[in-house]
C-alpha cells in the first residue's frame, strides 16, 4: 500500500533494516543523531516533523519536535561518512532533504547539498549505531519508514485454547499481554481443572466436549476467529505453547500488526530444543530462551495464522485448507512444546488420560501427544519432527534470548 508523505506532523522515522528509530542524542545544537528501540514511548527526542520548503516541491527540512532544530549533515560534507547532527540555524542546502520512495513503504532520505543518504553505518543493530551519509546503493541500512506515533488504531485480537495448562498459559498471556488488551486476548477453555484458568487478565470462555478431536479443536477455534474478525481488524490465533514474533532485529508483535495489511501471514516455525543433558529444567522465573540454547526449523509449524479475513484450516491449523501461504521470513512461530524434557513428558501424560476422537486414532494425528512410554518418548523427543523433514538441532540466535 502506498503511503503519501506525512508534512508538517509529528512522525517516526524507522530504519527498514534494525527495526529501531531516529532519535536525537540529545536537545542541544550540535547534538548527533542515533537510533533506538521504540518501546512504546511517546519520548519528543523520538519524533520528527518534515517541513516542507517553501518555493520547492520535493525538499524537505527534517525538524526534532524535542527541540525545533533540524537535521544535517556536518560541516556541509560531501563526504561519504560524514556525521548527521542537528542545528539550530536552518539554512544552507545542507540542511534540506528529498525523500524518495525506493519501496511502497520505504524511501530513501538523500541530503540536497550532497546527494548522499542517510545511513546506519556498518548496518549496526546498536543503539550507539553511527548515523551518517552515504552514496545510495539501495542498501536495507539506507532505508526508512515513516510512522505516526500515535496509539494505534488497528483493533487487534487473540485466540488460544486451553485444556490444564499450568505451565505454558502464564508464558503465553505474559507474553501476548504485551500487544493485546486484557478485554481482547481470548482463552478457550476445555475443562480445566488445575486452576490455572481461573485468572484474570483475559476473557475466558468455558467449553464442553467429552471427548477431545482435532476436527473439533478446528470447528471451535475456527468459529471464534469468524466472529472475531468481524468485530477485529486482525485476529491471531496461537495455541498455549506457540509464540508468533517477528525477528526482534526490525520489530516487537505490535509494531508488526500496526502495518500489517495482507488478508494473512504465514509464520516461519521454530521448535526450542531442551538439551537435557546439558541445559538445567525450565525455570519460570527466567526467560526461556536464556535457559535454551538450541532450536530447529520444523516446516509443520509454519502455519498462517495472523489473519484480517475468516479463515478455513485443516485441522492442527498446519495448512489452510486451500493450501495457499503468504511465507514472511521475518514471522516466526516459536513451538515451546520441547523447550522441557519433563514438562513435555507430564504434558503427555495429562493428555493421555482425557478421551481422544476415534478418527483422531485411526488417522494418527496428534500421535506424539500420547506418547507415554519413557524410552518411547526421549526416542521422539530429540529424533522425530513429527514431519518428514528431519531435526537439524542450531543455536539460537543471541538476539531471540529476552523475547520470552
Amino acid at each position: 500500500m502506498v503511503m503519501s508523505i506525512p508534512t508538517g506532523k509529528d512522525v517516526k522515522i524507522v530504519s527498514a533494516y534494525s527495526g529501531k528509530v531516529l532519535q536525537a542524542n540529545g536537545p542541544g545544537d550540535g547534538s548527533v543523531v542515533g537510533q533506538s528501540w521504540n518501546k512504546d514511548t511517546d519520548d519528543a527526542l523520538q519524533r520528527w516533523r518534515l517541513i516542507l520548503v517553501h518555493g520547492l516541491e520535493h525538499q524537505y527540512q527534517i525538524e526534532n519536535a524535542d527541540s525545533g532544530m533540524v537535521l544535517e549533515v556536518l560541516e556541509e560534507s560531501h563526504e561519504a561518512g560524514a556525521r548527521i547532527l542537528l542545528r539550530k540555524d536552518k539554512d544552507g542546502a545542507h540542511k534540506r532533504w528529498r525523500l524518495i520512495r525506493v519501496s511502497d513503504d520505504e524511501y530513501a532520505i538523500i541530503n540536497v547539498n550532497s546527494g548522499k543518504a542517510i545511513d546506519v553505518s556498518d548496518a549496526s543493530h546498536n543503539d550507539d549505531a553511527v548515523i551518517a551519509q552515504f552514496e545510495y546503493w539501495h542498501g536495507p541500512q539506507q532505508r526508512w519508514r515513516l510512522t505516526t506515533p500515535d496509539v494505534s488504531t488497528i483493533t487487534r485480537a487473540v485466540i488460544t485454547i486451553v485444556r490444564n495448562e499450568r505451565v505454558f498459559l502464564p508464558i503465553w498471556l505474559r507474553y501476548y499481554s504485551k500487544f493485546f488488551q486484557a478485554e481482547d486476548i481470548y482463552v478457550l477453555d476445555h475443562q480445566s481443572t488445575d486452576g490455572s484458568t481461573e485468572g484474570d487478565g483475559f476473557v475466558r470462555i468455558p467449553l464442553s466436549q467429552s471427548i477431545f478431536g482435532a476436527c473439533w479443536q478446528r470447528d471451535v477455534v475456527q468459529r471464534c476467529q469468524h466472529e472475531l474478525i468481524d468485530r477485529y481488524d486482525v485476529v491471531l490465533y496461537a495455541e498455549v505453547d506457540e509464540i508468533v514474533a517477528p525477528d526482534p532485529r526490525h520489530w516487537n508483535l505490535g509494531e508488526y500488526i500496526d502495518r500489517f495489511n495482507q488478508d494473512f501471514a504465514t509464520c516461519q516455525g521454530y521448535e526450542v530444543l531442551h538439551m537435557k543433558e546439558d541445559e538445567v529444567p525450565f525455570d519460570h522465573t527466567k526467560p526461556i530462551l536464556m535457559q535454551r540454547s538450541t532450536w530447529y526449523h520444523n516446516p509443520s509449524y509454519s502455519k498462517s495464522l495472523l489473519t484480517r479475513v475468516p479463515m478455513l484450516w485443516n485441522g492442527g491449523f498446519h495448512e489452510r485448507i486451500d493450501g495457499r501461504t503468504n511465507s514472511d521470513p521475518r514471522l516466526y512461530l516459536i513451538h515451546l512444546h520441547r523447550m522441557d524434557y519433563d514438562i513435555c513428558l507430564a504434558r503427555h501424560r495429562e493428555r493421555g488420560r482425557f478421551r481422544r476422537a476415534q478418527v483422531d486414532l485411526e488417522e494418527g494425528w496428534g500421535y506424539q501427544n500420547r506418547i507415554m512410554d519413557q524410552l518411547a518418548f526421549s526416542d521422539w523427543f530429540y529424533h522425530d519432527s513429527c514431519t518428514d523433514f528431519p531435526m537439524q538441532p542450531q543455536p539460537i540466535p543471541s538476539y531471540w534470548r529476552t523475547l520470552v
